[in-house]
């Protein structure tokens, strides 16, 4: 069985691991502490007591008394003039395996002068497999000059911008949540020419650095055969061990995933068994990715990248299994509501859920947000270029940050008015509304826009910023209680009493009538040739308001069309007379045209 063959593959590995760590001794912590509890004074002592303290000011470089006076003056003196070529020499002495040649480019100050012939080449060969296989080796970032002035390019200005210095940060990595800067400084010792070497306090941090990134117990146990690189400076077998965990771990995760779909389908809750289906894909990726992720950092020394691939890969998947878990839950509470349609959200019976579903659309939004920017917050935080373009946007606050906020500003408005909405509740799920002349209901409310379905089932796509800042209709923002009227037009010798007699026994035999508003009918207006006859009719919510006042205008209409024989239909009339005296009338003589 898969998981039976990873359970044996992950014990052979449990088993082999300690022993490997046995065998390889650690890295020598005991050549310089790392500086947990060293004040500044501590080290101005010890530079003091190795004879390297500093001897004086300058901009250009720093002053020193002596530099690594406990080693032997090489034969050949290394070219360290410039901060590239004082790197180029680290690194071809390092991958010539020459440590002691490559020690010359640091400053071992802050070690003991007794202790630093003994120590130097281990430091130098620690040093360059952290640089090797984290930091890499940025050659065009790199300046070479001898004072460490960056060559402006065209139109490039600022602060930095071809001014000497004396002190280059390299990068940085991240030690028991602090971040260790490796620092490339210049230095003068009395009257030679300066030179660029690794800062005593980069030297310093050797050991924890090799200790936190350097070859783990089992790459320190394999053979020599097997320590040929491959796709860099890595070596092959570290590309196959990656390969044989990503199987292990990848049966552990589909073992997984289908575990916690058991589980999850045994719960009493019906909402926790409908999440199986959800998320357990999700879980099997978060566990196989986090399983390799460890085995990978405390196991293998693989190379930066993959180190930054499996951590965006493993966030990808914790935002995955979020998603999908909010989208789960809120979907299972939206269906413990029954309902049928929309229409039956707009009585009064329905405003508490209403309320419930405006809520989880909203907020179901909302979390899926929160867990894009936070995720994204994280894949982002990986990349120090993302870091310095962060960092400058909001130290500058430029045109440039101006003008990425005026251009998201359709997007953030939408999403502060979806919440405007959550809070206010100006509108909700359910709610019947007119907007811009269209009657329908409110289907949903997403990031950025409301979804009105018609009665004749389209729908329309509104903006939230453009709904908060228009006026709309809503007819069940209070109850759902609705008052519809009938208008209908009729002769002036229409007796309205007998209109108003029938509409009273029409609406009282209708069963839609809510009996909260008596029967109404008015004259509300009177034209040049017909009156207006207006009848109020009342029902618990639109729908059924709608249909009654379309039942009672038919019946209406009817009974004043057989009144009389149809004589209080509307009427033209039409005056005949003399057209030579239009000031008398023509003997009383009229005719009525229908």
């Amino acid at each position: 069985m898969p998981f039976a063959r990873a359970l044996l593959a992950a014990l052979v590995l449990a088993t082999l691991v300690p022993a490997a760590a046995q065998d390889a001794p650690p890295p020598d912590s005991s050549v310089v502490a790392v500086p947990d509890s060293a004040s500044a004074q501590d080290r101005a002592d010890r530079l003091s007591a190795t004879g390297g303290a500093l001897g004086g000011y300058q901009d250009a470089y720093y002053v020193l008394q002596a530099l690594n006076a406990g080693l032997e003056a090489p034969a050949e003196p290394a070219n360290l003039q410039t901060p590239q070529a004082a790197l180029e020499h680290f690194v071809r002495a390092g991958r010539d395996h020459q440590w002691a040649d490559a020690a010359q480019a640091l400053n071992l100050n802050l070690v003991a002068q007794d202790r630093q012939p003994a120590v130097a080449p281990a430091l130098a060969e620690q040093l360059f497999y952290v640089l090797d296989t984290q930091l890499g080796f940025d050659w065009e970032g790199l300046p070479d000059r001898p004072d460490g002035a960056s060559d402006p390019a065209p139109g490039q200005d600022g602060p930095l911008v071809g001014a000497p210095r004396r002190s280059l940060r390299l990068g940085a990595l991240e030690v028991d949540g602090r971040d260790v800067a490796v620092r490339l400084q210049r230095v003068r010792v009395g009257e030679e020419p300066p030179v660029w070497v690794f800062s005593p306090q980069t030297v310093e941090n050797v050991p924890a650095l090799y200790h936190a990134f350097g070859p783990g117990p089992i790459d320190r146990a394999v053979p020599a055969w097997a320590r040929v690189d491959f796709l860099g400076q890595t070596p092959v077998w570290t590309w196959l061990a990656l390969l044989l965990a990503a199987a292990v771990f990848g049966s552990l995760a589909w073992a997984s995933g289908r575990w916690a779909k058991r589980a999850l389908d045994r719960s009493d809750s019906h909402w926790v068994r409908g999440l199986g289906e959800r998320v357990a894909v999700p879980i099997a990726f978060v566990v196989g990715l986090l399983a390799l992720s460890l085995f990978a950092g405390l196991a293998l020394s693989v190379p930066g990248p993959v180190t930054t691939t499996l951590t965006v890969l493993l966030v990808g998947a914790v935002m995955w299994l979020a998603s999908r878990a909010i989208a789960g839950v809120t979907e299972e509470l939206a269906q413990d509501q029954d309902v049928e349609d929309l229409q039956s959200l707009s009585g009064d019976e329905g405003t508490q859920t209403q309320h419930w579903l405006t809520y989880l659309s909203v907020g179901r939004r909302v979390l899926l947000f929160v867990v894009f920017v936070l995720g994204l917050g994280i894949v982002l935080g990986e990349f120090d270029s993302f870091q310095s373009l962060g960092l400058s946007l909001m130290a500058s606050a430029g045109v440039a940050t101006v003008l990425l906020g005026i251009a998201a500003q359709p997007v953030l408005g939408n999403l502060v008015a979806g919440l405007q909405i959550a809070l206010s509740k100006p509108v909700r799920i359910g709610d019947s509304v007119v907007y811009d002349g269209e009657w329908g209901y409110v289907e949903s409310i997403t990031y950025t826009y409301v979804l009105i379905q018609t009665w004749d089932q389209r729908r329309l796509v509104v903006p939230l910023r453009h709904l908060i800042t228009h006026p709309f209709e809503n007819w069940t923002i209070r109850n759902a209680h609705l008052v519809k009227p009938i208008v209908i037009h009729a002769d002036y010798t229409l007796d309205v009493d007998r209109v108003r007699d029938k509409f009273a026994e029409l609406l009282r035999a209708d069963d839609d009538w809510d009996e909260e508003n008596e029967p109404t009918v008015q004259v509300t207006e009177a034209g040049d040739e017909t009156i207006s006859v207006r009848a109020l009719c009342s029902a618990r919510d639109p729908s059924t308001a709608w249909d009654l006042h379309c039942r009672l205008r038919e019946q209406l209409v009817a009974f004043v069309r057989d009144l009389d024989g149809g004589a209080y239909l509307p009427r033209r009339r039409v005056s005949l007379g003399d057209a030579r005296d239009d000031r008398q009338p023509a003997n009383g003589a009229s005719q009525a045209a229908a």
